[in-house]
């Protein structure tokens, strides 16, 4: 059996640093070849993906510039159930690596469709491969090929240290691949409804561009101990408490803030271990005119009353908005069920809706 030195094994450390750095299947790919081709050298090295029963094949080759038949994609698929190191990983699910020697002598190879067809044309005399983990029936290998002499015991050893590395980097980078693509797609649907989102990392991350400046417009500058205003930082609490377990369950309520007749509101959306929870920003649409509202004989601040209240919020979300106590907005409603002559929350919203919309 063959033992690695200290600098095969410093130079088998640098290539997994490289691999596992890639953020993509195409990243993996190409940082893989290149940094194995170093490491094994060969006349081309190739990550193919088959899956034989489509016909379909897809490679990435370095280097680039190696000559390979435009039909080879289309034969390596058609020959895959003859290939020996195809066969060997198909039928055992050993993805360590292989030669073509041996499973065959060159004689045999020769006289084989995979050399007369395949390799033949491209001088390729001697290969090996390692697979990595797919969905059957695909295969998925990173294949080495020399056109002079065969690979040794030393290559093999090599590529068999670094296999359980480059499968770990491989899935990685598979899961980073799907994660960025549900994530932009989240975000751009996020962005096309004209929301914004925050993460509660620390720091906060925006993930719709713009989402803190709009939290900052609307509800203060960050803290001087804290990235998010202050307002925002006790509201987040008495979110947090509602959901704390001590008592029953209470329907969480948004933040809202007002600027130049905009108005926006802002949810808080829990956290659940290890993700830390989100704020989700929304332009939420105009409610009554305050003009029309003082027609009613409304003062200013009974008119912003009534304008949330005809949307929904509690008192508390309202003292809030207004930087008010819910007992003061308690008062405030109280006037105005005696200027209006009604009682309750359900009338004044009818009343109010129905003066509006003649």
């Amino acid at each position: 059996m063959v033992r690695l030195g200290h600098g095969e094994f410093k130079e088998v450390l640098a290539v997994v640093r490289a691999v596992s750095a890639a953020r993509d299947p195409i990243e993996f790919s190409r940082t893989a070849i290149q940094q194995v081709a170093r490491l094994v050298p060969s006349d081309v090295v190739t990550i193919n993906e088959v899956d034989p029963e489509s016909g379909r094949t897809a490679y990435m080759a370095e280097p680039e510039s190696f000559p390979v038949p435009a039909e080879s994609e289309a034969r390596l698929a058609a020959l895959a159930d003859e290939h020996p190191l195809i066969r060997h990983f198909v039928s055992t699910g050993d993805g360590s690596a292989h030669r073509i020697s041996d499973f065959w002598t060159q004689e045999k190879f020769h006289a084989s469709s995979v050399y007369q067809l395949l390799y033949g044309p491209m001088s390729v005399e001697y290969q090996m491969s390692v697979a990595l983990p797919a969905p059957r029936p695909i295969v998925v290998g990173i294949v080495f090929s020399r056109c002079a002499t065969d690979f040794s015991e030393r290559d093999m050893a090599v590529l068999n240290v670094l296999r359980p590395h480059l499968v770990q980097a491989w899935f990685n980078a598979k899961d980073q691949g799907r994660l960025r693509s549900l994530l932009s797609a989240a975000t751009d649907a996020t962005v096309d409804s004209g929301a914004g989102l925050i993460v509660l990392s620390d720091p906060p991350q925006e993930l719709t561009p713009g989402a803190l400046v709009l939290l900052y417009r609307f509800f203060g500058r960050p803290g001087t101990t804290s990235p998010l205003p202050a307002r925002v930082e006790r509201w987040i609490a008495s979110q947090q408490s509602r959901l704390d377990g001590s008592g029953p369950p209470q329907m969480l309520n948004p933040l809202r803030a007002e600027i130049a007749g905009q108005r926006m509101a802002l949810r808080y959306l829990p956290g659940q271990a290890p993700h830390p929870g989100a704020l989700l920003l929304r332009v939420e649409p105009p409610g009554p005119q305050q003009r029309s509202l003082g027609a009613l004989g409304l003062t200013a601040r009974e008119s912003e009353i009534v304008s949330h209240l005809i949307r929904g919020d509690t008192n508390t979300a309202i003292g809030e908005t207004l930087h008010v106590s819910p007992g003061t907005v308690k008062k405030h409603l109280d006037n105005i069920y005696t200027k209006l002559g009604v009682r309750g929350r359900g009338r004044l919203t009818a009343f109010v809706l129905d003066i509006l919309e003649r």
